[in-house]
């Protein structure tokens, strides 16, 4: 069975490693306008009960290519010193499906007239399968691939701080903290692989131009242990504190790869109301994977509801 387990290994670790930029959760290029999927200590601190809706299609024209969909919902609680969030995603990528849930309480500490810093803990469950069915297997009969996929659940933790106020924020998180096992072999009923921590480090202010434009230059570091570092840099104008436009620039290196991960990208979003925004992005890969696909494209609805307008009212640019 050494055969099996080094396909069932390679198959693994190999496709989580293609999902979300090299990293083992999925990643987004919008994380700025859905900041729970980097940072769950953002939970509640948009004061209303809000919600991010986002569908990701990576290496579009590429068979088998990942594709993810994220929902997140948040909401702040008594005095507005909890939060409360739950993110549901499904991330594909090949014959490999990662289903997750996540559920984040935060609590918000005012350490001045303005700013305030949140502290999170999230709960994590991931349901991992290989449908065998998409595969194509040199020997069909072998009982080792009786039944469609294999499937296994893998419980974790996530920590996280957010400091913030109405033009900055500096936001450090980390996922998989129990670096929790999933799948077994058919023999002996050892382990595969493993979540390894995951750790996301963000901050972005914004900077008036004039009275009717804003510049919003931000950061996002994301790491994880064997595997490159991956770093973007993004800046967005904001018109009439309702239109957002920008592009950005994602760099990471794999060993004798340069430029393995580099990228351009366009972002845009705009607030139809006060309670309702949607977005759009298009990763550019500047790389041989760019010779074979079609890019990437990334799909966002988001809202918020409060029965306080005034809430509703202020400008939001996080």
């Amino acid at each position: 069975m050494n055969h099996l387990n080094k396909l069932i290994t390679t198959i693994i670790l190999g496709l989580v490693s293609l999902s979300g930029y090299a990293q083992q959760d999925a990643g987004f290029s919008m994380y700025f306008f859905n900041p729970m999927s980097v940072n769950p200590a953002y939970a509640g601190s948009r004061e209303a009960l809000s919600g991010t809706l986002v569908a990701r299609n990576q290496w579009v024209g590429m068979e088998g290519a990942p594709t993810t969909q994220s929902l997140t919902v948040h909401s702040a609680l008594t005095n507005l010193k909890f939060g409360l969030g739950l993110q549901v995603y499904n991330d594909q990528a090949g014959p490999m499906h990662n289903t997750g849930i996540n559920l984040t309480y935060a609590y918000h500490l005012p350490i001045g007239e303005k700013t305030k810093v949140s502290f999170g803990l999230t709960g994590m469950l991931n349901n991992i399968s290989i449908g065998w069915s998409s595969i194509n297997i040199e020997k069909p009969a072998d009982p080792a691939f009786a039944g469609n996929a294999t499937m296994s659940w893998a419980g974790d933790a996530g920590a996280s701080i957010y400091l913030y106020r109405s033009r900055f924020y500096l936001g450090l998180s980390v996922n998989h903290l129990l670096q929790s096992r999933f799948g077994q072999t058919h023999s002996a009923g050892a382990d595969l692989a493993k979540f390894y921590r995951q750790y996301y480090l963000t901050s972005g202010i914004v900077i008036p131009v004039n009275e009717t434009i804003n510049f919003r230059p931000s950061l996002l570091v994301k790491y994880v242990n064997a595997a490159p570092a991956v770093a973007e840099v993004d800046g967005t104008f904001i018109f009439y504190e309702r239109l957002f436009v920008g592009a950005g620039y994602r760099a990471g290196k794999r060993i004798n790869m340069p430029g393995a991960d580099n990228m351009l990208i366009g972002i845009a979003e705009f607030e139809i109301t006060k309670s309702l925004r949607i977005g759009y992005s298009y990763d550019y890969y500047l790389n041989q994977t760019g010779a074979y696909n079609s890019g990437t494209h990334e799909f966002m609805v988001g809202w918020d509801i409060s029965r306080n307008k005034s809430k509703l009212s202020s400008p939001r640019f996080f």
